[in-house]
């Protein structure tokens, strides 16, 4: 008796060990599969962008997102085998929503800069860009940063163009939740200048000739190129190798600069994905 109950139960206990066996095998296998496989599994690269940021990223007429950064991420997406999502998000949040996972990458012309790579992952640089004061001729003349001494400048809060203004001892900066409130209050004589990337400055001004446009790389002393980059979670790092190589071949097959050229005008890129940083 004894020795049948003893071989009933380690029957038992086999069977409850193999079980726990395979449950940990599949705990382990959803552990360290590809972040990757998980995006692709979706069919769709979601995508968090702030589109107040002509000619990078706005709405058409349709209230459709458009720009070279909603083209460059679907042919981003294409390299995957995607589609790309585009999911409208305020600037001042964009980060902690792709940390909580409401997308999976941010392309919304973001500056890679130190502070932002200890929240983000960024893939290669994929845009350069200057600093930009925008302002109007028949009220100021506006021909290097110190001239903003004792003015009122408009910035996007949570933006390079917000520090860089900052720099400048005898500024008064307004800090706007978007771009374009700033640049409304520019036209509206409420602000002497507005301070942001420089490509957007010039894209807003060629179609409102009362503005001008002054670039710049360097206010305070301080180097203001800027490099512009794909965010991703940090620990999403198959997700920012495939991002990377994808970049890298948009430039070999030429979609790069085709892209490059419908939305600045034509001509060539002075900086292109997979280039040396300045």
């Amino acid at each position: 008796m004894s020795k049948t109950r003893t071989s009933r139960w380690g029957a038992v206990f086999t069977v409850a060990l193999v079980l726990c066996l395979l449950v940990l095998s599949g705990c382990h296998a959803a552990a360290t599969s590809s972040d990757l496989d998980r995006v692709k599994q979706d069919g769709a690269l979601t995508v968090g962008n702030d589109t107040t940021y002509a000619p990078f990223e706005f709405v058409d007429s349709t209230n459709k997102p458009t720009g070279f950064d909603i083209d460059l991420i679907a042919a981003v997406a294409q390299k995957l085998g995607l589609k790309s999502d585009v999911v409208t998000t305020a600037w001042d949040g964009i980060i902690p929503a792709l940390q909580t996972e409401k997308f999976e990458v941010v392309i919304s012309s973001m500056t890679i800069t130190p502070d932002r790579e200890k929240e983000v992952s960024f893939s290669i640089p994929y845009y350069r860009s200057d600093m930009g004061i925008m302002y109007n001729p028949a009220k100021n003349t506006i021909t290097k940063p110190e001239d903003l001494v004792g003015k009122t400048v408009g910035v996007q809060v949570g933006t390079t163009g917000e520090a860089s203004a900052k720099l400048i001892t005898g500024v008064k900066v307004n800090s706007y939740p978007d771009i374009q409130l700033a640049t409304q209050d520019l036209e509206n004589g409420r602000i002497d200048a507005v301070v942001n990337d420089s490509p957007v400055c010039v894209f807003y001004a060629s179609t409102h000739p009362t503005l001008k446009v002054f670039s710049t790389t360097s206010i305070a002393g301080q180097d203001l190129t800027q490099l512009y980059g794909i965010a991703m979670r940090l620990e999403d790092k198959q997700l920012k190798a495939a991002v990377d190589k994808a970049l890298q071949d948009l430039v070999k097959d030429g979609t790069y600069d085709t892209i490059y050229a419908k939305w600045f005008g034509g001509g060539t890129p002075d900086f292109r994905p997979g280039d040396q940083n300045p």
